[in-house]
């Protein structure tokens, strides 16, 4: 996937933690296409661990500071999305002879889920709340 302005939320520190999110899920997919994702999934999977921690919340900082009024719903989405990687991240100490017949199903799958939640948070969730900092004319 490639970051283009159109993703943009209008929030430059949440544009500038997208677009590093879409450079480590474009380099697990090319480790995946190169077939040495087993040397990559681990430090996605890291990268990951952190970054929602660290990004979800600068997100809902701001829709607390900025009262908007879709926090609820936009907690819920966050909170859902951790729930399924917390699922994926259970798999990543079984590589080293568990139950996965290898990283690429790992790689695959987590490749899968971080792209269902940019089709289908970032580019719909994420940028009403942009439009809704650009009505009140909320520069960030």
């Amino acid at each position: 996937m490639e970051w283009t302005q159109g993703l943009s939320v209008g929030v430059n520190t949440i544009d500038e933690q997208h677009k590093e999110l879409f450079s480590r899920i474009n380099d697990l997919v090319a480790a995946i296409k190169e077939h040495t994702c087993k040397y990559k999934i681990g430090d996605v999977v890291r990268f990951l661990d952190e970054y929602i921690v660290f990004h979800f919340g600068e997100e809902e900082k701001y829709m607390l500071q900025y009262k908007y009024p879709g926090y609820p719903a936009h907690k819920a989405q966050h909170n859902e999305f951790i729930t399924n990687f917390n699922k994926l991240k259970v798999e990543l100490p079984k590589l080293e002879g568990g139950t996965k017949p290898g990283s690429y199903d790992l790689s695959v799958e987590t490749n899968q889920v971080v792209v269902d939640w940019i089709l289908d948070h970032i580019v719909k969730i994420d940028k009403e709340f942009g439009k809704y900092l650009a009505a009140r004319n909320e520069d960030l």
